[in-house]
């Protein structure tokens, strides 16, 4: 979502030099002149990292206003260092790292109105739910911290829907902040006690489009202030055509699962454990999987099933039965199958992984040379991001070897934190740096596989951080929830 890239180019341009940095009076041409070096996408994604920090109120643009520079020098302010608005690189540093933490827990994906067409950020990481309306769509988070109606109203004008909105909110007891009106859009914000509410609508052909969003909470990870400015500026752009970051599409829970979709971050210097050969080259492949449900539902690695013929599972000492692939999603690689069985045991997913936390994996790893009863192997969490800073993955110290891939991440009280995904390549990593990196490979997030199996409305059972298990009794209970995975 903010990659390191940006923020170092955000250093190498807006570093303040000298006698202007050292003085006490801002200096707004030069500021600009350094925010206008930079490209568009990283001026925009300067400003969300600035309202994800918790330091600017108002939608990104590609423009350097004195409003932009007086949130610099406030943010300057706070820190009790002086306000010449020009940045520090120890200040870049800090800002882009807090506002990288929100925007990680936020996990943006971009949604697009169900008939309408247009685009609107929405923060996939608080696990929302997702349901169709008459006017559009509905998103919440489970306990109703956040919600937010996507809608398209045919037959209404800004100005009747604006003064309705607002008598409406009046009425039902809101204190109005501040409310805005011109030819093409309106937007009000209000309040209640806890309870805050912004509604915004722009004319889109005969009718108007927008979204009317409420929350409760400042607290981590809702942040509703700015989380409002974002979704508002991604709005915004959509409506008017003006510059805003591209990022990964979202679905809805009744839209069909694509077969395909855009490819995730590049790793250059990363191989899928067991990705399969090129089709002309095809026999036999394998991998890894785990029960999610009761109902026999297994979720593995895309690049596991990616082209199959057939799909063969085996789980424990019964005998292999061909499963049906339900759903893909190549840009998390993740894939759900199902089988007609009742598992032995079903995974159990715990969300708030920790760096440093004990991990184990399990899995069929080079299932032609090792023992195809399994193998299990211990490891730490050593890095909650994955290559390039990916938010979607962790990294873990854990070994893994061709055939791991799509097997179960489990910490120490046996439940399921991720599903292993990927090794560095070591050779590439040498030629490219010189260094030879020993047991660093990569696992997706069960938040993503969380949102994974909500869109495809599978039932998961969640567990919770409990007393560690021995080794012998952790192995046991991965075993028993996983599957050895065949492609032909």
């Amino acid at each position: 979502m903010l990659p390191r890239i940006i923020a170092t180019v955000c250093l190498s341009l807006l570093l303040s030099t000298g006698a202007g940095a050292q003085g006490g009076d801002p200096n707004f041409r030069e500021a600009e002149r350094l925010f206008l070096k930079l490209d568009i996408e990283t001026r925009l994604f300067f400003q969300i990292a600035l309202t994800s920090a918790g330091y600017w109120t108002a939608v990104p643009n590609v423009n350097y206003s004195r409003r932009l520079h007086r949130a610099i020098q406030e943010y300057q302010t706070s820190r009790g260092e002086s306000a010449t608005g020009l940045l520090t690189e120890k200040q870049i540093r800090d800002l882009i790292d807090s506002g990288a933490t929100v925007l990680k827990d936020w996990r943006f994906r971009s949604i697009g109105h169900p008939t309408r067409g247009r685009l609107l950020w929405v923060p996939m990481g608080l696990n929302l739910l997702a349901e169709r309306t008459s006017a559009g769509a509905l998103v919440k988070e489970p306990k109703n911290r956040f919600k937010l109606s996507f809608n398209s109203y045919d037959g209404v004008d800004v100005r009747t829907a604006y003064g309705l909105t607002l008598n409406e909110m009046v009425s039902s007891g809101d204190n109005i902040l501040y409310k805005i009106l011109r030819d093409d859009f309106f937007v009000i914000a209000g309040n209640q006690g806890r309870y805050n509410r912004y509604v915004r609508y722009h004319t889109d052909g005969s009718g108007i489009l927008g979204f009317d969003m409420s929350w409760s909470t400042e607290e981590p990870p809702i942040y509703g202030n700015r989380l409002v400015t974002v979704i508002s500026g991604s709005f915004w752009a959509s409506m008017t055509g003006a510059p805003f970051p591209r990022i990964e599409p979202a679905r809805y829970p009744w839209e069909a699962p694509p077969v395909a979709q855009t490819p995730g971050p590049s790793t250059s210097a990363a191989t899928a454990p067991s990705a399969p050969a090129p089709k002309e080259e095809r026999g036999v492949s394998s991998g890894t999987g785990f029960f999610v449900s009761d109902k026999g539902h297994i979720v593995s690695n895309h690049h596991v099933v990616d082209s199959c013929t057939t799909v063969m599972v085996k789980a424990g000492q019964s005998p292999p039965r061909t499963a049906t692939v339900l759903a893909r999603d190549k840009a998390n690689d993740l894939a759900l199958l199902k089988v007609e069985q009742t598992p032995p045991a079903v995974a159990e997913l715990r969300f708030g992984l920790r760096l440093g936390e004990p991990v184990a994996v399990f899995g069929y790893p080079l299932s032609d040379v090792l023992a195809r009863t399994g193998n299990f192997t211990l490891g730490n969490v050593t890095a909650l991001a994955g290559l390039g800073d990916d938010a979607r993955h962790v990294q873990i110290s854990a070994p893994v070897q061709q055939g791991n891939s799509g097997g179960p991440l489990l910490d120490e009280a046996g439940n399921v934190v991720g599903v292993v995904t990927y090794k560095l390549n070591a050779l590439k990593s040498a030629a490219l740096s010189g260094d030879i990196p020993q047991n660093v490979n990569f696992a997706v997030k069960v938040t993503a596989l969380s949102n994974f199996l909500d869109v495809n409305q599978v039932s998961y059972r969640t567990g919770a951080a409990g007393a560690a298990l021995k080794p012998a009794d952790l192995a046991e209970k991965a075993q028993s929830i996983s599957v050895y995975i065949e492609c032909r």
